[in-house]
């Protein structure tokens, strides 16, 4: 049974087609429906998505809000395997806009692209013993 809480804080994402991103959320990223809302014509026009807890997206129809448009947002998603999803991106033909990549701060990351444009960077932490010091100089240096 899904677990239902509130949340402190979650994306809402308009898109031009909620089923090809649900498809796309689901297969890529392994995000699972929580609750879907249909209109009047049967068609959905809503579907709040889970990865982890608190990891939630509320993908919107497009025809309930038309600004529609990925320019600017940048969703971060922790996981603690990003090989194991550029490995998976790589089989469902995801737009794979960099990575994986080792970054300065501590970080291995793969930034993807959903259908709509938008911009999804997952993330891992590479030495869970670093302290926030030592990553900070290491940038610095």
């Amino acid at each position: 049974m899904t677990e239902f809480y509130p949340m402190p804080l979650f994306v809402k994402l308009s898109v031009s087609d909620i089923e090809r991103s649900l498809s796309w959320y689901k297969a890529v990223l392994h995000f699972e429906s929580v609750f879907e809302l249909t209109g009047n014509d049967g068609k959905k026009v809503m579907a709040h998505i889970r990865g982890k807890k608190y990891q939630d997206i509320l993908l919107e129809s497009a025809q309930m809000n038309t600004d529609i448009n990925g320019k600017g947002v940048k969703l971060n998603v922790t996981t603690d395997d990003v090989d194991s999803f550029f490995e998976k991106a790589k089989s469902a033909e995801a737009k794979m806009i960099e990575g994986p990549i080792d970054r300065p701060w501590n970080a291995r990351e793969l930034v993807l692209q959903d259908p709509d444009g938008y911009l999804i960077t997952l993330s891992m932490q590479i030495d869970k013993n670093k302290t926030m010091d030592e990553i900070t100089e290491q940038i610095n240096n």
